[in-house]
């Protein structure tokens, strides 16, 4: 899609500064919390070179609340990457995962009908452009440990949130 459908915006929050892209209205791509503005910004633009900037109150205030410790929910006016079938099955399962709730590999690979597939669904994790609105740090290892995470901060920054919730096991 040309940069001209694409839009962009950032919000500052308790835990530094998210980014939100947008495509044809629906949110295409999130960027999570970045304590440095024009870094997050000069990111944003490698996604989008010439897409404006654009302002979305609520999704600003839902992300805000978030990072606040408040139970949102976001919706679902969202563009999936280009995912084959099994990643959007993965994908939208995952999307069931609500605050203070976790789920492993295996289990959401089951839910989403591939049994024995808990190794490939950390793939579509690590591969997720719309993190915490497709909530990825809410999937841990079957021991309860933590498992991977690519948002900056990595592993610290999927416990502060799960912590955030009400929700760390280990």
């Amino acid at each position: 899609m040309p940069d001209n459908h694409k839009q962009w915006m950032t919000v500052k929050t308790a835990f530094g500064y998210v980014g939100v892209g947008f495509s044809g209205g629906k949110v295409a791509k999130l960027w999570l919390p970045a304590g440095n503005l024009k870094k997050l910004e000069s990111d944003i633009r490698k996604w989008v070179p010439t897409g404006a900037k654009t302002r979305d109150a609520q999704l600003a205030k839902k992300l805000a609340d978030y990072f606040n410790g408040k139970p949102v929910t976001f919706g679902n006016k969202l563009i999936f990457q280009k995912a084959n079938s099994f990643s959007n099955a993965i994908l939208t399962s995952l999307l069931k995962v609500k605050w203070g709730k976790t789920t492993t590999y295996g289990e959401l690979a089951e839910r989403a009908g591939f049994k024995g597939a808990g190794r490939a669904v950390g793939s579509v994790m690590a591969k997720n452009e719309i993190p915490l609105i497709i909530p990825c740090h809410r999937v841990i290892r079957a021991d309860g440990a933590l498992g991977g995470f690519s948002g900056p901060g990595g592993v610290t920054l999927k416990k502060r949130m799960l912590e955030l919730e009400g929700h760390y096991q280990k």
